[in-house]
């Protein structure tokens, strides 16, 4: 039995790395694999959160069978569950997982999201972590602009759009603040991108539109066998940034009993 679980926990780590060194590949396959880790709400691990996607790439919520049932839901049976590694004790392990897609019961799992009336409060939220100023103009740079030291947005731009890129201006304004230029380098900028599509997934808005093109290449920048400890800071982040936004999300009203 504990030749097995070793033999398990082999080939999960190695399926984990496989997947990871995947994803960065190709700028959409990185933004849709972002998009849906926050999706998942970023509490899982980057190699864990890929084994899931992997399997079911519109994956909404996992948990344990003893999970779900605590929740109030129970898993389909003979549903197959998703293998993830799991630390036990100083050991690796390997756990199953459920998709909500995976259960029933008259519970609904809440979906995340910030109300449109809230959105104004949610960017001031955002505003508090950034180290420059939120300002309003029809003219110049959109985005962070290091001569009035302060994140620019065109008046008539929708505030759900401005929740969706603050995150990653977010990133660049505080890095620009450390070391002035830094803005420009290639991976900077996918990283802070990369931070703003997870946010966005997290909170079920649309991603911004350049996110794949950005995000393309990002394999470039990123050493060899270091897939996982790139993903995680950007996870961080990603989290860092979205759980100040807690306060101003409802359940979305959109039922997820399957």
């Amino acid at each position: 039995e504990i030749c097995a679980c070793l033999v398990g926990s082999e080939m999960c780590i190695r399926d984990r790395k496989s997947a990871l060194q995947e994803v960065v590949q190709d700028g959409q396959r990185l933004a849709d694999y972002l998009y849906g880790r926050g999706r998942l709400g970023s509490h899982i691990t980057s190699g864990n959160a890929a084994l899931v996607l992997q399997t079911l790439p519109q994956a909404w919520a996992v948990l344990t069978a003893k999970g779900w049932d605590q929740f109030g839901r129970r898993v389909n049976k003979g549903a197959k569950g998703i293998p993830q590694l799991v630390r036990v004790n100083g050991y690796y392990n390997v756990n199953s997982i459920f998709d909500v897609s995976m259960t029933y019961g008259n519970k609904p799992y809440p979906i995340l999201e910030i109300k449109p009336e809230l959105m104004d409060k949610a960017i001031k939220e955002l505003e508090r972590l950034s180290p420059v100023n939120i300002v309003y103009q029809n003219e110049g740079v959109v985005g962070y602009d290091a001569e009035q030291r302060a994140l620019v947005f065109p008046p008539a731009m929708l505030k759900q759009e401005v929740l969706a890129r603050l995150p990653a201006e977010i990133v660049i304004a505080t890095a620009e603040q450390c070391e002035p230029g830094i803005a420009q380098e290639p991976y900077m900028r996918k990283t802070a991108m990369a931070v703003s599509v997870e946010f966005c997934g997290r909170f079920a808005l649309p991603m911004p539109d350049t996110a794949a093109a950005v995000l393309d290449r990002m394999s470039d920048h990123i050493p060899p066998g270091e897939e996982r400890k790139a993903l995680e800071e950007i996870r961080e982040m990603a989290v860092t940034i979205g759980d100040t936004c807690l306060l101003y999300t409802s359940p979305s009203p959109r039922d997820m009993r399957r």
